[in-house]
């Protein structure tokens, strides 16, 4: 049962319900009637996992039909030899093993109990096995002492075979566990699980650690012994898990364990203390903990239980909870610290006094907390619709006085929360909206703000805005961070137009030549402009500091060498901060004059001036996608505008588009197509036509068909593959089993035809994710090639060709093969142009290549002969300036000297980026020129999944697979770790579940159907990452939550973090390893995201 259903019922009936999906071996979690929550955690373990069900610890002894002896359950996997020459235990525990081998034959063993025993494996001398929940105790029983003179047991010590027995302690070596004169005698150690931990601390052997004694660990001694004999006080010591507790609020706690033997009659008193952490790798005695050890004493009750008969009748167990404000004060520390354990210990309130000596059972002792875990902080708090959460001294201006707000509710109990939203005005709540209850990951709206609230004559004050979750117990949790704003709901006025090559009416520029037109605003609070050639002015320019902007303008007729559809009207509007537009438009007509353009064409031509321009689709974040231009001109580039623009939730999305470059319509100017998955299993390719100044829009697909993409798995290339002037378009699909086929769409005038499949790798030869195609014509014979650059295993590289005949491709050639680590595929971006200008006009590719640490090269792949050589024509050096995540490349003849240069729209931080340009000089790059710096405002692109797809986790450092081993995948707290990725290997694939609308998701094995977990919901650096069973459907637990947070790259070449909700630390493959069997740890993120706590995100096809 999940938390919510278990809230849900707990409320309805007024009882405390299990969340069954939280259960451990040592914790159980109550949800409670009132909304808060109660952890039972155990100090021992007291249920097992059997056949996928949890049963009470049993650790009676049986033989199996093959000969085997184990305990009926126990959390620790143990078999024990039924005799002969075999391991005489082997343990198991989260997928480490050890083993425990007898110099000899073994008999057949005596089973009682717990106990199994093999009798005279020396002479004198049996050899005895204990069970326990967590371990084992082997031990050498010595009848006389003719039999301890025996020369094998001195300095006997039991010989481990391990395969990850880190998971234990104990290291064989027998201690002696009565008095040396006194027979039978015995010699043992013991082997337990390390994370149940509790040891004592004895005055009489006051250097000795009992670690590994489980004779006298059976029992918490506390107090002053001399009944039998013996002298000396005894302390214990034991530690619980609280990680469960971290970040929450505690209302009541208790600690609670069950008193077994008291040598007074009468109730005596014993002290609970909170203690240092206890660790098995550290040797812990009377001496050294005798009393810095000892940190604050918590609570002293008094209690007894004697059933030896010296009290005259038979006193049963006591059980005894200890409670007090110095006990709660100490849990809520250890949660507001973030403490994963607590540690306490028991000591008697007078060590002298035999009569407070007593013994608790361990496996009774357990923490009993109340508590609630506050609600998240609401995600994607904004406005509706969406605005940028301004700051105080850049505030946000809103257009009206009663807006819209909306956010994302995330607890991670999964309860059920409200928002509250709060309005301020200088730090002062102006009115407070309560939002509905909803249930954790679901996206919600408040009331619109009413009238009167927010005033509009008052468009300088600075009002805010926050909001926080609320539970059904009434705990808050954290405020957002305030967003400030404005409120402007008066219209600016309207612009003024000049240009000296446009003048209003007059025939200036020919057609075919650029010119540029300025706008200049009347009021202060401009931010920029709306224009375009029809009255919905669809195209934006932000303005300057003065309140004007200068765009670029091109002209062309409907028809060549023609004047229709010259000249147009240019409607142009002001915006201003707040979004509101002036009412009018000046009346403005831009002319040109006609001639007839003979000069060919350029690649990459937005407006058709026969000079490459830079042309890029970008996410602006909440559903909205725009097309940028930067047209090139003399000396440089005119400022970037917004070409074409989606709006809000515009129904192209950046991440589940795919969108391809070219002159599909052979107009001469460069256009975009867009693929978009529809709904009813069909494909529709949208065509945006360039006029020269606009970015044109069909009023439906170019083409649509029942030939369904899945555009996650596919590579999209454009050229002019058969020679017609017209671009085309190439898709190269993956499906399953390594298997790829390219099709292509050939375009006639903007008209596109269905796809034709002009290869097929067959199924096992080519795996569609290993692939960067380009397209480019290679061999000077007019038509367009596409080359692949294909990675393969130790970061080898090969180029295979599709040579194009009139549109019938070949199929492929390789052309060029790195060698082994020479060449990382997933570390270049493949640009393609003519970069050297050589006379037969053939394309090179130029690969852009990521050296890490903020340091990157161009080198140009070029044909000559049949044969490709490669060269490095630029570096970034020792300036460590080029971050490849923050560039977006392309490639064109922008100087239009004849020769393709490189240009990178470079992120510079909060929305800006930089236009830089590195022009070829035929032999080389020259070095980064800036031609243009404004704010684009894109945004961090949003990490999309299909939740019915399986997906891989591919280490960036190493480039291999996250699994969880073969012979594991079912069993449940196993390790995960990197191996070389194998196609058919079912257990590297995962599931990515999003948890409602928030932007948390789980990660299940494909194979085993366990979540991704940060183990014991630890906080710490180098915690391991197992799978382990998934909490209940709909409300995962908190440690089996991640946030995919982006990187770099899109489609095959996603890259992402994973960030656990719970600690916000990332997945990590420890020590960068590149080893098979390295092994993921829970570690804190980087600044800049690490290439070992990166992961490429890839479907299965």
């Amino acid at each position: 049962m999940d938390e919510v259903a278990a809230a849900t019922i707990a409320r309805t009936t007024g009882k405390q319900v299990e969340v069954t999906g939280l259960r451990t071996e040592t914790a159980r979690v109550f949800a409670n009637p009132s909304g808060t929550r109660t952890l039972e955690q155990y100090l021992l373990p007291v249920r097992a996992r059997k056949d996928n069900a949890w049963v009470p610890v049993d650790t009676t002894l049986v033989r199996g039909t093959d000969g085997v002896v184990a305990p009926k359950a126990t959390v620790v996997g143990v078999k024990l030899s039924g005799g002969g020459t075999g391991p005489l235990v082997t343990a198991t525990l989260q997928g480490k093993e050890m083993s425990l081998s007898w110099p000899g034959v073994l008999p057949s063993p005596e089973l009682s109990g717990d106990t199994a025993t093999y009798a005279q494996v020396l002479p004198g001398v049996d050899l005895k096995v204990h069970v326990s929940a967590a371990g084992f105790a082997p031990e050498l029983v010595i009848r006389d002492a003719q039999a301890a003179a025996n020369p094998v047991l001195r300095g006997f010590r039991f010989e481990t075979g391990e395969r990850g027995a880190a998971a234990f302690t104990g290291d064989g070596q027998l201690t002696r566990r009565e008095q040396p004169t006194e027979y039978p005698m015995s010699l043992g150690t013991s082997f337990d699980a390390k994370q149940y931990r509790h040891t004592l601390v004895n005055e009489r052997a006051k250097d000795t650690p009992y670690w590994d004694d489980d004779h006298n660990r059976k029992a918490l001694r506390t107090g002053y012994l001399n009944w039998d004999g013996t002298v000396g006080r005894w302390r214990s010591l034991f530690q619980m898990n609280t990680a469960q507790l971290i970040g929450t609020t505690v209302r009541k706690a208790y600690v609670t364990m069950t008193l077994d033997h008291s040598a007074s009659c009468g109730p005596t008193p014993v002290e609970l203390w909170q203690t240092r952490e206890i660790d098995p790798a550290k040797k812990l005695t009377w001496n050294n903990s005798v009393p810095g050890h000892w940190v604050k004493q918590l609570w002293t009750g008094k209690g007894n239980a004697n059933d030896a008969g010296g009290c005259g009748k038979s006193q049963p167990d006591l059980p005894m909870a200890f409670s007090s404000p110095a006990l709660f004060d100490a849990v809520q520390g250890a949660a507001d610290r973030g403490d994963e354990t607590m540690s306490f210990g028991l000591r008697a309130q007078n060590e002298l006094d035999k009569n407070q000596w007593k013994k608790f059972f361990p496996a009774t002792a357990h923490l009993l907390v109340e508590y609630n875990t506050k609600p998240r902080v609401p995600t994607s708090l904004s406005t509706v619709p969406p605005t940028p959460c301004g700051t105080a001294e850049a505030p946000t201006a809103l257009n009206t006085s009663t807006p819209g707000f909306s956010a994302v509710a995330s607890d991670p109990d999964g309860s059920n929360v409200s928002g509250q939203l709060e309005i301020l005005r200088a730090g002062a709540v102006l009115t407070t909206l309560n939002g509905a209850t909803v249930g954790s990951g679901t996206a919600f709206s408040w009331p619109t703000l009413p009238a009167g609230v927010l005033p509009e004559d008052q468009p300088g004050t600075v009002f805010a805005y926050r909001s926080r979750l609320v539970d059904p117990s009434n705990t808050f949790g954290p405020y957002t961070e305030t967003c400030y704003f404005t409120v402007d709901v008066v219209s600016p006025g309207s612009p003024t137009v000049s240009s000296t090559d446009f003048p209003d009416g007059a025939a200036v520029r020919w057609v075919g030549e650029t010119g540029s037109v300025s706008f200049t605003a009347a009021d202060s609070d401009t931010a920029g402009f709306a224009y375009g050639f029809s009255p919905e002015v669809p195209l934006r320019v932000a303005a300057d500091h003065q309140g004007k902007a200068t765009v670029p303008i091109t002209l062309w007729p409907d028809q060549p060498g023609g004047t229709s559809g010259i000249p147009q009207r240019l409607y142009v509007r002001t915006v201003d901060r707040a979004g509101n537009m002036s009412s009018s438009a000046p009346e403005w007509e831009v002319n040109a004059k006609a001639r007839a353009v003979s000069a060919k064409p350029v690649r990459g031509d937005t407006n058709g001036d026969r000079r490459a321009d830079v042309t890029q689709v970008f996410d602006q974040g909440h559903g909205r996608t725009a097309v940028w231009n930067f047209l090139s001109r003399d000396g440089g580039f005119a400022g970037g505008y917004i070409g074409w623009d989606t709006g809000v939730n515009g129904g192209f999305p950046a991440t589940t588009t795919r969108s391809a470059r070219g002159d599909f319509n052979g107009d001469g100017r460069s256009d975009v197509a867009i693929f978009r998955e529809d709904p009813g299993q069909k494909t529709g390719l949208y065509l945006l036509n360039s006029d020269g100044t606009q970015i044109l829009a069909g009023s439906g697909p170019a083409w649509t068909g029942d030939t369904r993409y899945r555009l996650s798995t596919a590579h999209v290339v454009a050229g002019d593959f058969d020679g017609d002037g017209d671009d085309d378009i190439g898709v190269f699909q993956g499906y399953a089993g390594a298997q790829t086929k390219l099709w292509v769409h050939t375009s006639n005038k903007g008209q596109f035809a269905g796809p034709v499949q002009q290869w097929d790798s067959g199924a096992g030869k080519a795996d569609v994710r290993d692939f960067s195609p380009v397209a480019g014509d290679f061999d000077g014979d007019g038509d367009d090639d596409i080359g692949v650059f294909r990675g393969y295993p130790d970061d080898q590289t090969k180029l295979w060709l599709h040579t194009s005949n009139k549109g019938q491709f070949a199929a492929p050639a390789q052309q060029w093969d790195s060698g082994l680590s020479m060449f990382d595929r997933d570390r270049a971006r493949f640009l393609v142009g003519d970069v050297d200008g050589d006379a037969a006009g053939k394309d090179e590719v130029v690969a852009v290549y990521d050296n890490g640490d903020a340091s990157a090269q161009m080198i140009t792949f070029s044909s000559a002969g049949g044969s490709w050589t490669h060269k490095p024509w630029w570096s970034s050096g020792a300036e460590r300036s080029f971050e490849m995540s923050r560039a977006v490349l392309t490639a064109g003849d922008f100087t239009g000297d004849g020769r393709a240069d490189v240009a990178a729209l470079y992120d510079t931080g909060d929305g800006q980026r930089a236009l830089y340009t590195y022009a070829s000089t035929g032999t080389a790059f020259g070095g980064k020129r800036v031609d243009w710096t404004g704010r684009i405002g894109d945004a961090r692109p949003a990490v999309h999944v299909e939740t019915t797809r399986k997906y891989r986790l591919v280490a960036r450092h190493s480039d291999k697979c996250v699994e969880v081993p073969a012979d594991k995948v079912k069993l449940q707290a196993v390790p995960l770790q990197q191996a070389d990725c194998v196609a058919t290997a079912k257990n590297q694939t995962f599931l990515v579940k999003r948890i409602g609308a928030s932007p948390y998701y789980t990660v299940e094995n494909a194979v085993s159907g366990m979540c991704v977990d940060i183990a014991g919901w630890s906080h710490q650096d180098k915690a391991a990452v197992q799978q382990f069973p998934c909490g209940n459907a709909g409300v995962p637990k908190a440690n089996q939550q991640f946030r995919l947070e982006y990187v770099d790259g899109v489609g095959l070449d996603l890259v992402t973090e994973l960030r656990a909700a719970h600690s916000g630390k990332c997945l990590d493959v420890s020590g960068y390893s590149q080893d098979n069997g390295g092994v993921l740890i829970q570690w804190r993120c980087g600044v800049v995201a690490k290439t070992n706590q990166s992961y490429y995100l890839r479907a299965e096809l």
